[in-house]
């Protein structure tokens, strides 16, 4: 009987020292809206999906808590001639799975992200091929004089040749195109977490990489990240109000007033980089039918008219509750080349709207495809539904359809849709290039014009930004991408709404810095 009472005790005292164990380890459970459509960094512009893996991966270089460009991988860079820059490799940095960081993998990384199927290639329009020196040295060669290099590689995060070429991964995967591959569900990266499982659309569990090569100088404290992906607005209230989150990165604004009254919760709202907008199809062919032949979207008449149709005030004030600005610019301060001087002047005026598309030949209006996407802009849903009412009252019926993100991506990036819901924050460039080159510039079927959804095309705009590509006298440059957008604004492809805010909740326990870009950065936070 003694024997099974001391046997007793050691197995109670065991559980309660796992027990101890497991309340000491600091745990951030962090949910959001939608998930993770995917882990491979170079299928999808996202700046939900960037903020996510630079946990896992790091760049050569990256934004640091304070948004300044430092050296990551690389120690640091010189420039060669005006289209090479030289990398020098930290030396001991190890990936998850054991393997040495090297040259080589900065090599077959560039080779993937510049690949024509790759998600981001817009996002490294600069970048030609990376070259091995030695081991730790490798050059990256430029398409031309580049004034944003190193903003794009920020971007670029860097895997592992021998991983990717053992799990056959050297092509990159593609949202746009429904792509997927081993990298899609599975990570090696050299960043501060691993990926220890994933559920889609139920949970991802990363722990602390005890052999991240910065461990000894690491600023935050935390051992285990739980992210959910929870798509009900009051499940992710409740889940804060109990306490059983840490970290909301897209609270719904309606809740913020009351979660502001709740002592162990502190509330985070602030102007973010990103402009949201409705993007029309100016292709030959509307997806809801031709009028007498003509898409009614390529007169600049309608498409000032649906702009005039909707009261972007009032959403702002209802449905955004007060806490952003209506936005007469496509892109917002903070980003090189805005200019408040040079923004759209059209008032919200339903009656001129209606008789702008009388005079476009349009007096009984038409029929638009619209799709909206679940879970990727703060109320999007709301204000899509409040646009299709806006333009209703002038003739205008649109057949309005939500999707999940990763159906609304095909959706919307192969033109599927006359009237598609996007935001552009212009990461990682922090710069109006992005939207200039993305979605403003022409397609080209290379660099260019990858996310020109309406399919636009100016050429005197595609001839600024091309001019603006390898000017490298800043003031220049910027009266470049300033002259490009200001043009692009006067042919409305694009109708911007408002600037979107950042909106955080977090216990009282976590402590976090949040920026203008809206990127969660985990690995500088701490668990009090």
């Amino acid at each position: 009987m003694k024997l099974k009472t001391i046997s007793a005790c050691l197995v109670l005292a065991s559980c309660g020292l796992i027990t101890q164990q497991a309340q000491a380890e600091n745990v951030v459970r962090w949910a959001q809206q939608a998930d993770i459509p995917t882990l491979d960094p170079y299928a999808f512009a996202s700046t939900h999906a960037l903020s996510f893996q630079n946990h896992i991966y790091e760049g050569l270089v990256q934004w640091n808590d304070s948004l300044e460009l430092e050296p990551t991988l690389a120690s640091r860079w010189e420039q060669m001639d005006d289209t090479r820059i030289r990398f020098y490799l930290h030396q001991g940095v190890k990936f998850h799975n054991g393997n040495d960081f090297n040259a080589d993998d900065v090599v077959a990384s560039i080779k993937r992200v510049t690949h024509p199927d790759s998600g981001i290639r817009g996002n490294a329009s600069s970048l030609g091929e990376a070259v091995k020196i030695d081991d730790y040295t490798v050059d990256i060669l430029l398409n031309g004089k580049s004034p944003i290099a190193l903003n794009e590689l920020s971007g670029v995060l860097m895997m592992d040749k021998e991983w990717l070429e053992a799990n056959k991964a050297s092509v990159p995967t593609s949202m746009s195109k429904g792509t997927e591959g081993y990298a899609t569900n599975h990570t090696n990266g050299t960043g501060p977490f691993k990926l220890e499982s994933r559920r889609r659309d139920a949970e991802m569990i990363l722990t602390k990489n005890d052999s991240w090569w910065q461990a000894d100088k690491a600023s935050h404290n935390i051992d285990r990240i739980v992210f959910q992906p929870v798509s009900s607005d009051a499940t992710r209230l409740a889940g804060m109000l109990s306490g059983e989150f840490d970290l909301v990165n897209d609270v719904p604004l309606q809740d913020l007033p009351r979660l502001e009254k709740e002592k162990d919760i502190k509330v985070k709202v602030r102007p973010s980089l990103r402009v949201d907008y409705l993007s029309l199809n100016m292709a030959d062919e509307l997806n809801a039918g031709n009028v007498d032949g003509k898409n009614p979207l390529k007169d600049l008449k309608v498409r000032q008219a649906m702009y005039m149709a909707i009261d972007r005030q009032a959403i702002v004030k209802k449905i955004m509750r007060g806490m952003t600005e209506v936005a007469n610019t496509y892109v917002a301060p903070g980003i090189a080349g805005y200019d408040a001087e040079r923004s759209i002047e059209l008032a919200y005026d339903p009656a001129q709207a209606k008789a702008l598309l009388a005079e476009a030949g349009y007096p009984d209006g038409f029929e638009l495809a619209f799709d909206c996407v679940q879970g990727a802009y703060l109320n999007a849903e709301q204000w899509c539904q409040a646009v299709q009412r806006y333009w209703s009252k002038i003739g205008i019926q649109s057949n309005l359809n939500m999707h999940s993100r990763s159906v609304y991506s095909q959706i919307r990036d192969n033109g599927r849709t006359d009237v598609a819901v996007l935001g552009w924050a212009n990461l990682p460039l922090i710069d109006a290039y992005s939207i200039n080159q993305q979605l403003l510039h022409s397609r080209d079927g290379g660099i260019y014009g990858a996310f020109n959804i309406p399919r636009y095309q100016n050429d005197t705009v595609d001839s600024l930004i091309e001019q603006s590509v390898f000017e490298l006298d800043k003031p220049t440059r910027i009266q470049l991408m300033s002259d490009a957008l200001a043009m692009a604004q006067q042919d409305l492809p694009y109708i911007p709404l408002h600037f979107e805010p950042v909106a955080w909740v977090t216990s009282n326990q976590l402590t976090i810095t949040q920026n203008s870009d809206n990127v969660v950065r985990l690995w500088y936070a701490n668990m009090n």
